[in-house]
């Protein structure tokens, strides 16, 4: 029985000295821990930094969205058209349309143009708002279609600058 006791106490796994095999375990353990925390840390800190770069390579542009514009390069300097009201393109003719109309400028300087003709842009919004019906309109594809239409037809009046953008400010169909 003595021999198996001092068999135990050697091979470290004995009654008051059983603390050798469990430091032995923690001592190789800890490390590999350590290890494996700083490779992933610096595996996953790697991966990220090769999302971004691509998503950069991918839209150039992203980076400089999250910088914050001045308020003039946001939205560039607006007409304000009178509001239309027309008869649309109905069988019975008992369809209105009131719409106010708002254009955004690519420079302030456009706005003088704009204002002297006033008369030939009204016109031709006129006949393309006259020449939709009520189905065309409802739809939002349709009220998309019209602002590109209108932009296009403006824009091909004006010599000295271009509209960037259409706004409808009120659009109601009854």
């Amino acid at each position: 029985m003595a021999e198996e006791a001092e068999q135990e106490l050697d091979e470290g796994g004995g009654g008051g000295g059983g603390g050798g095999g469990i430091v032995k375990i923690l001592i190789m353990v800890i490390p590999a821990l350590l290890i494996g925390l700083g490779g992933g840390y610096f595996l996953g800190s790697s991966l990220t930094q090769a999302q971004q770069e691509e998503t950069a390579k991918k839209d150039p542009d992203a980076e400089q969205e999250k910088t914050p514009k001045s308020e003039a390069e946001m939205v560039g300097d607006i007409f304000k058209l009178e509001p239309f009201v027309v008869n649309l393109n109905e069988p019975r003719g008992n369809r209105y349309l009131k719409a106010t109309v708002q254009l955004e400028m690519d420079t302030p300087t456009l706005q003088a143009e704009l204002e002297r003709r006033t008369p030939q842009l009204r016109d031709v919004i006129l006949q393309l708002l006259t020449s939709k019906t009520t189905q065309d309109l409802q739809a939002v594809d349709g009220k998309f279609k019209l602002r590109e239409d209108v932009l296009s037809r403006i824009n091909a009046l004006l010599v000295n600058g271009s509209v960037t953008r259409v706004y409808f400010t009120e659009f109601v169909i009854q």
